[in-house]
């Protein structure tokens, strides 16, 4: 978050991008690192340098949410000078930029298959209607771009990396309205994805002009998009009945249903979050054909590299990119590729370019986080790899991150529990010998939509958000620890996860217990495992990952020898008869730090 005052400019950043704020600000710019002791909030921080007093802080009331405007509000009239938060209608962002500026994309949309989507957007919406009559209230209005293109089964590409385009929509009982961006010309466009055959007006059963006039019950009412006219539309809802609104939406949207609205969870991000049969199929297929076609640059790589081959991160990436885009049902990349080399790799979300690229070389770790989007699929993997000589030490900091990632997948845990309460099960291992890493261990993801997705999420928090969920059944989440050491080097190891319901050893009547199933298929490194720090359990459960990536990814290797070769060499069986003997202690050794990720899972079980 960016706070301008008339003569100083302050960048709030978390843990994630304190070395690239680092980097890229110059010294116009203040860095601001949330979290860390001594640094101020924005109330404090404004508190100090304005003034006087009562006087006016503005706010862009379509960027910032309701719940930021009221919690900032609150905090600033706090404060000794009494600060007063306002929303404003013109950005003076906007203001001044006006050369450069590139242009408001304008893409195709399309409409998903049933195929891909798995069930009728109609039944969708009629599900929101349902819930909207149940609770005896007007209209659910749709701010969340994943949740529109879930809803309607419609993907675009008017943000980079996501098949969203701009959008509201307001769902009543009786009436579903959709506003886009040129409508007139996307509703009749000939479909540009060739797994697509209708229009967007024919899938929406509307009129080649967006109206429901003699269109049938399920029509979608389809509007120019433009931000007063759904305000108004929301405002004369409002003057009569109630209007649901997510803690997510904007100010404007707010102020415009402020006169009755209800405010609560979205009806659409838990039932969107809980991906269904035909979703699930397709996003173990896709993972699939990522994992191999990520195996296969991974064993390239590694001959090139070991062989004196000139590669770079930047080359690397492009590489990696123009492979992934050659898959089956490939729709372009979830994210930029984070290809990071040495102390490149420390930087949490480095995206390399020509002014900070590093040759890859033999004598520190490469992090590499990339992934695809898929009509079947979304796709988020991160490997580290070595490809020299680690010392014993680059050993163990890459061994607590894999005793991090497997401590996580191997969890069972009681129905109820939030992703915040097992957090800190997958730090144990870390914590353990003075480790810590400054992003949350897992985020959502979709099914060909964002690539992180609510409402759960496994993360430390110190606020609650009111939109989180307990975790539940076949929602998909990353569990990617790591460790990163400032100028040095950095590791991450990710790994797609789906909850499903687990069978424990003793079984509790009217209790349901969930656990995590491997989705991604990339083995782990070898050469920079340390075994003696691995209990029985943990080497069981690589020899079941690993069996599984056998089963499921060598026979898409095939024609590949030396992809063949470096995915033999890293899924050999481990023998468990090395621990054996160490079998008992491994099982009641616990270490302190697992001891406090139990009580906290306890205290916020109680309270």
């Amino acid at each position: 978050t960016a706070v301008i005052t008339q003569d100083k400019a302050a960048l709030w950043t978390d843990g994630r991008y304190f070395v690239e704020a680092e980097d890229t600000l110059d010294c116009n710019w203040i860095l601001m690192k949330t979290g860390l002791a001594n640094v101020p909030s924005y109330a404090e921080w404004l508190n100090i340098e304005i003034g006087e007093s009562g006087a006016y802080v503005g706010v862009d009331r379509t960027l910032y949410t309701h719940t930021s405007f009221n919690s900032l509000s609150n905090e600033l009239l706090r404060q000794s000078k009494g600060l007063i938060l306002q929303a404003v209608g013109t950005n003076p962002v906007d203001q001044a930029w006006v050369s450069g500026r590139p242009e408001q994309a304008k893409t195709n949309i399309n409409a998903l298959n049933i195929t891909f989507a798995g069930v009728r957007w109609q039944e969708k919406v009629a599900n929101v209607q349902e819930r909207l009559t149940r609770r005896n209230i007007a209209a659910f209005v749709v701010t969340a771009l994943d949740e529109t293109a879930w809803l309607f089964n419609l993907r675009g590409s008017d943000i980079d990396y996501n098949p969203f385009f701009l959008s509201y929509a307001i769902v009543e009982q009786q009436k579903v309205r959709l506003y886009i961006i040129d409508k007139d010309k996307r509703l009749t466009a000939e479909p540009s994805d060739p797994e697509t055959n209708i229009t967007v007006a024919q899938h929406l059963e509307t009129s080649l002009t967006g109206s429901c006039a003699g269109q049938g019950s399920s029509c979608v009412e389809v509007l120019e998009y433009d931000q007063a006219a759904v305000e108004a539309a929301l405002t004369t809802i409002s003057n009569t009945s109630s209007v649901w609104i997510t803690y997510e939406a904007n100010l404007a949207i707010y102020l415009a249903t402020a006169r009755n609205c209800i405010i609560d969870k979205s009806p659409i991000a838990l039932v969107k979050s809980q991906k269904n049969e035909v979703e699930r199929n397709g996003m173990q297929r896709s993972h699939n054909r990522d994992s191999a076609a990520l195996i296969k640059f991974l064993a390239f790589m590694e001959n090139e590299i070991t062989s004196g081959k000139d590669w770079t991160e930047v080359t690397a990436a492009a590489e990696l990119d123009g492979r992934r885009k050659k898959l089956q049902y490939n729709r372009g990349l979830s994210f930029t590729t984070i290809s990071g080399y040495g102390s490149d790799g420390a930087i949490i979300h480095y995206s390399p370019s020509n002014t900070t690229d590093k040759k890859i070389s033999t004598d520190s770790f490469y992090l590499l986080d990339s992934g695809g989007q898929y009509l079947d699929g979304t796709t988020d993997v991160t490997r580290t790899l070595h490809y020299g000589n680690p010392t014993s030490y680059e050993k163990e900091c890459y061994t607590r991150v894999l005793m991090a990632a497997i401590s996580l997948a191997m969890l069972k845990w009681p129905q109820g529990l939030y992703g915040r309460q097992i957090d800190a099960i997958a730090r144990s291992p870390l914590w353990e010998v003075g480790f810590v890493y400054r992003h949350g261990t897992g985020h959502g993801i979709g099914s060909y939509l964002s690539v992180h997705e609510g409402p759960g999420r496994i993360k430390l928090v110190t606020e609650i958000n009111p939109s989180d969920e307990p975790l539940t059944s076949y929602q998909y989440f990353s569990d990617e620890p790591g460790y990163y050491e400032d100028g040095k080097f950095g590791i991450r190891l990710e790994t797609i996860v789906m909850v499903k319901t687990a069978t424990p050893k003793y079984t509790t009547a009217n209790e349901t217990f969930y656990e995590f199933q491997h989705i991604t298929l990339v083995p782990f490194e070898r050469k920079l495992i340390d075994y003696s720090l691995l209990t029985l359990k943990q080497v069981e459960w690589l020899n079941s990952y690993n069996d599984r990536a056998r089963s499921e990814i060598l026979p898409l290797l095939e024609g590949d020898q030396a992809a063949i070769n470096w995915f033999h060499d890293r899924t050999q069986r481990i023998d468990t008869n090395l621990y054996k003997y160490n079998n008992s202690a491994s099982q009641t050794c616990i270490t302190p730090i697992f001891y406090l990720a139990i009580l906290g899972i306890f205290l916020q079980l109680m309270f």
